[in-house]
């Protein structure tokens, strides 16, 4: 992608952790995280923010969107009926759990966001939602069961091969 000509060229990048960085600084203002997280969009040679008229890109160590909470509607007999997410910049959406998938070091990943940008589980997040995790007896994978819909959690590998659910 073509970033803009006019201007001074700035470096970001967001580490492993979510963390923004700017020029190498931490961007510790709420304001400006959500600014620069919201701006965020992917292009097929990488992910950029799009701020006053110029595109810059961006260094994603991992994830570009972490989850920091998890909200869960369940009934009386703890049966999961609804699920939303929390991003780290306060969005909060509707857990996409068809999207759900495992890295090799068991960080827990799904799509999020309307530019359905991949986003990590936090800590918190993820204990939240493991304590509704089932396991198959026959097969060596876990789901989550969501208003009566079965959800297997996937291995990164078989990302490609999502089937889309309504």
């Amino acid at each position: 992608m073509r970033t803009s000509a006019p201007g001074h060229r700035y470096e970001y990048r967001i580490d492993e952790h979510g963390d923004w960085f700017c020029e190498g600084n931490p961007v510790t203002d709420p304001d400006l995280f959500r600014i620069l997280s919201r701006s965020l969009f992917q292009h097929s040679d990488g992910f950029f923010i799009r701020c006053e008229g110029e595109i810059h890109p961006v260094h994603v160590a991992d994830a570009p969107v972490f989850v920091r909470y998890v909200h869960v509607d369940a009934d009386v007999a703890g049966n999961l009926y609804r699920v939303h997410i929390e991003l780290c910049d306060g969005r909060r959406e509707p857990l996409r759990a068809d999207t759900l998938t495992v890295a090799c070091n068991d960080a827990l990943y799904c799509l999020a966001t309307p530019r359905r940008l991949k986003a990590r589980f936090g800590r918190t997040a993820y204990n939240e939602l493991a304590r509704y995790l089932q396991s198959d007896e026959t097969e060596k994978g876990f789901h989550f069961v969501i208003g009566g819909v079965r959800y297997d959690i996937r291995s990164e590998r078989d990302c490609e091969s999502l089937p889309n659910r309504s």
